[in-house]
C-alpha cells in the first residue's frame, strides 16, 4: 500500500426495528444514549460468530452535519461479504467540547458489548473507520480513549490529525468553515492551543495499528495530515500504513470512481491483517 480522502462531509458513500434479510440481521435507530443524535444502526452477517468482529463506521460533516445512512449500502456489503459485523453511529454535533465526542464513541461500544453474546459475534474486536471529520474522531478515540483496549485497529479516509496545522485551517477558510473549529473545541487557536493539541491525534498517539488513506488533490484535509502521522507512528514502531491517490481530492474515490475498488480491497487487506485474526 501507498500513501489517499473525502468533503470534512464526503462520506458518501421508522422506527426502531429488527429486518431479517438473507444475509442476516439489521437493528435500525438503535438507542445507545440518551441524545436524540444517540442512534446507531447494526448489520449482522448470516454466518457469524464469537469470534465475527464488529466494524464501526463513524461518518464526516465537518462535526456539524452528516448522517449514519451517509455511507451507504456497497460499503456495507464490502464488510458483512468479508463476514464482519458492521454498524454505523450518529453521535452528538459539536457543541464546544469534543469529549462529547468521544463519550459518543465509547458508549456506542459499550452498548455493542452489552449486546455481544445476544448477537453471537465477538464483544472484544471493534475496528473503527471514519470519513473527514469521522476519520479524525476516530483516530483520536482509537490512540487516546480506547480505555478498554476493545479497538483492534482504525481506518481514517482524509481524516484531519492536527488541528494546530495552519494550513488545514486556511483550507477550511477557504471552504467558508472555520468556523467549525470553534464549534468542536470552543475556542480559537489564537486563544487556546493547547486544546487544539489535545484534540489532535498526532499528538496523542498510542499503540493502535493505523491505516490513513487521502487524496493528493485534497484542497480541504492536506494529505500531508495523513503522511506527518504515519511518520510518526513508524518512528515509534507503531504498525501503520498509508495510501495517497494523486488523482483524487477529498473523494479518494477519484474521478469517475476509477479507485473505488482500490479503496475497498485494501481496506479489507488490512482489517484481513489486524482484525480478523
Amino acid at each position: 500500500m501507498r500513501h489517499l480522502f473525502i468533503p470534512l462531509c464526503f462520506i458518501v458513500f421508522l422506527f426502531s426495528s429488527c429486518i431479517k434479510q438473507n444475509e442476516g440481521l439489521t437493528f435500525k435507530d438503535l438507542s445507545y444514549g440518551t441524545d436524540q443524535r444517540n442512534k446507531i444502526d447494526v448489520y449482522l452477517p448470516f454466518h457469524r460468530d464469537t469470534n465475527t468482529a464488529m466494524v464501526l463506521l463513524v461518518h464526516g460533516g465537518g462535526w456539524v452535519a452528516g448522517d449514519k445512512g451517509d455511507w451507504g449500502q456497497e460499503i456495507l456489503n464490502e464488510f458483512l461479504n468479508s463476514g464482519y459485523a458492521v454498524s454505523s453511529m450518529n453521535y452528538r454535533y459539536a457543541c464546544g467540547d469534543f469529549h462529547k465526542q468521544m463519550e459518543d464513541i465509547g458508549n456506542a461500544i459499550d452498548f455493542m458489548r452489552t449486546k455481544a453474546e445476544g448477537w453471537n459475534i465477538n464483544g472484544n474486536k471493534f475496528g473503527l473507520m471514519g470519513g473527514s471529520a469521522g476519520g479524525h474522531l476516530v483516530l483520536l478515540y482509537a490512540h487516546a480513549y480506547d480505555s478498554t483496549d476493545v479497538v483492534k485497529t482504525v481506518v481514517s479516509i482524509v481524516g484531519p490529525t492536527d488541528l494546530t496545522d495552519p494550513l488545514f485551517q486556511q483550507y477550511a477558510n477557504n471552504w467558508g468553515i472555520g468556523y467549525v473549529f470553534p464549534a468542536l473545541l470552543g475556542d480559537t487557536y489564537q486563544n487556546n492551543p493547547q486544546v487544539y493539541e489535545d484534540a489532535s491525534p498526532i499528538y496523542n498517539y498510542s499503540n493502535v495499528p493505523t491505516f490513513f488513506i487521502y487524496g493528493g488533490l485534497d484542497n480541504l484535509v492536506p494529505a500531508q495530515q495523513g503522511i506527518s502521522m504515519f511518520d510518526t507512528l513508524t518512528l515509534h514502531g507503531i504498525i501503520a500504513d498509508t495510501t495517497v491517490f494523486n488523482n483524487a481530492g477529498h473523494d479518494v474515490f477519484g474521478p469517475l470512481q476509477v479507485n473505488k475498488q482500490q479503496v475497498y480491497d485494501e481496506i479489507n487487506l488490512w482489517l484481513d491483517l489486524y482484525l480478523n485474526n
